[in-house]
């Protein structure tokens, strides 16, 4: 069955634990989830409120990335996750990039609630589990990605 022709619940928008919203959809390697809107982190939400919109946009970029080239890039609208399909509809091997510290972590990913909830974190290996976080499906937003200076 071609990619294209698969309508999975992992499509959407999932909201972070941060507020920060990613939203998924079909791509060549699968699915990939691209920051759709982002909720500033604490330590530079006064600054991001002092300044006007446009130039907090224009200043958002992956300065944590290891790759020196990728420094400059945009944070907003950035793909963050892929998503591999598994043999279970409602299951998602990850790979998530953390723009907070520029790290590349390989995931698990859950489809749970009857496609409520987004489930991410590592697996288990013996009695040692990785920590996941719950994100709930939300609406998805009109226009171009976004941030908010507070959530």
């Amino acid at each position: 069955m071609a990619l294209s022709s698969l309508v999975s619940p992992v499509l959407g928008t999932w909201k972070t634990l941060d507020g920060t919203e990613i939203s998924i959809d079909q791509c060549a390697s699968g699915f990939c989830g691209v920051l759709s809107f982002v909720v500033m982190p604490k330590e530079f939400q006064a600054q991001c409120e002092q300044m006007a919109h446009d130039a907090v946009a224009e200043a958002m970029h992956d300065e944590k990335n290891p790759d020196p080239t990728l420094k400059t890039r945009p944070i907003l609208g950035m793909e963050m996750m892929t998503l591999t399909p598994t043999s279970d509809p409602d299951s998602f091997n990850a790979v998530v990039y953390n723009a907070q510290d520029g790290s590349t972590n390989d995931a698990q990913a859950f489809v749970l609630d009857n496609g409520k909830t987004l489930r991410v974190g590592g697996g288990c290996l013996g009695s040692m589990c990785a920590v996941s976080q719950d994100w709930p499906k939300v609406a998805s937003r009109d226009g171009p990605p976004d941030f908010a200076c507070k959530p």
